[in-house]
């Protein structure tokens, strides 16, 4: 063991100025701080105001069916949901089996049926233009642009994308009989409602975006071929999402023909009415013979 000094030890021992001062300044900071009560600081009791349920609840909810308030909801959709949107429109495999019950029911949307049906409209109306000066252009005729186009073809889209399918949300309410697994949980659940109807259909609309630029080509046959393609994808599409609610309608096989009928029909008088080839018809001689 080493000595130690006791005599150091007993000692009294001399700090410097500025160590006695920091030292005395620790400690005053900590007992005011502990101890020190604000001369501002009042008793009084103060009772809690109730809070109302109105001020926790938003009221964008509550918006009535004719403002524009309520439609909002329908237009909070990013970029990539529409994009995954149109593709599951043309190619279902590319996104779940159960995709329409999990993101387009519980969440429809108007953004992407509104922009598709415009971009719809003018596609058609400037390519229906472009088949007209197409089957002109050998003529001896003044062609000129035909403004009206527009206003037909938007009659035509808008008139199909809210009026079909508010027919066809009629007839699943009217005519689906729920089974038991309904009754148990809730009475027809797996119902679409009417706004993702008007959102199916109008992503449906998307494969005729294409198709309508491909009709300025001037073959008969082609334009045909493009009319049964855009109808079939479309409409497969459409019963393919649709089929658990087609099912339990006691007129399953009428829905499923009239869904594929309308897309059909739709597709024809495109093509009729805005890029079909005229049938070239010779003109006729009167030759008269004179008696002499």
């Amino acid at each position: 063991m080493s000595n130690v000094n006791t005599g150091e030890l007993l000692n009294f021992q001399d700090y410097s100025p500025e160590h006695n001062r920091s030292a005395r300044i620790d400690v005053e900071a900590v007992h005011t701080n502990q101890y020190t009560i604000p001369s501002t600081q009042s008793y009084d009791y103060v009772e809690p105001k109730p809070v109302s349920e109105d001020q926790e609840t938003p009221k964008s909810g509550n918006h009535n069916f004719w403002t524009i308030e309520y439609y909002q909801k329908y237009f909070d959709v990013h970029t990539n949901e529409v994009v995954e949107r149109i593709v599951s429109s043309v190619l279902p495999q590319k996104v779940s089996r159960n995709y329409f019950d999990e993101r387009i029911k519980g969440k429809p949307d108007l953004y992407g049926p509104v922009w598709i049906s415009v971009t719809l409209i003018f596609t058609i109306a400037v390519s229906g233009n472009i088949a007209s000066y197409l089957q002109n252009a050998n003529k001896l005729i003044h062609w000129k642009y035909d403004f009206h186009l527009v206003s037909y073809a938007a009659t035509a889209i808008f008139c199909y994308v809210w009026l079909v399918p508010l027919a066809l949300w009629a007839a699943l309410k009217w005519t689906s009989t729920p089974d038991a697994q309904d009754q148990i949980e809730i009475q027809g659940s797996s119902a679409p409602t009417m706004m993702s109807l008007f959102c199916l259909y109008g992503y449906s609309l998307s494969i005729y975006v294409p198709v309508a630029i491909l009709w300025t080509i001037q073959v008969s046959w082609l334009q045909w071929l493009l009319v049964l393609l855009g109808a079939f994808i479309s409409g497969a599409v459409l019963i393919f999402w649709l089929l658990p609610a087609l099912r339990k309608s006691k007129y399953f096989l009428i829905l499923v023909g009239s869904i594929l009928a309308f897309h059909f029909l739709l597709a024809a008088g495109f093509m009729l009415y805005f890029f079909h080839v005229p049938d070239a018809v010779e003109p006729t001689v009167a030759v008269t013979t004179v008696k002499v």
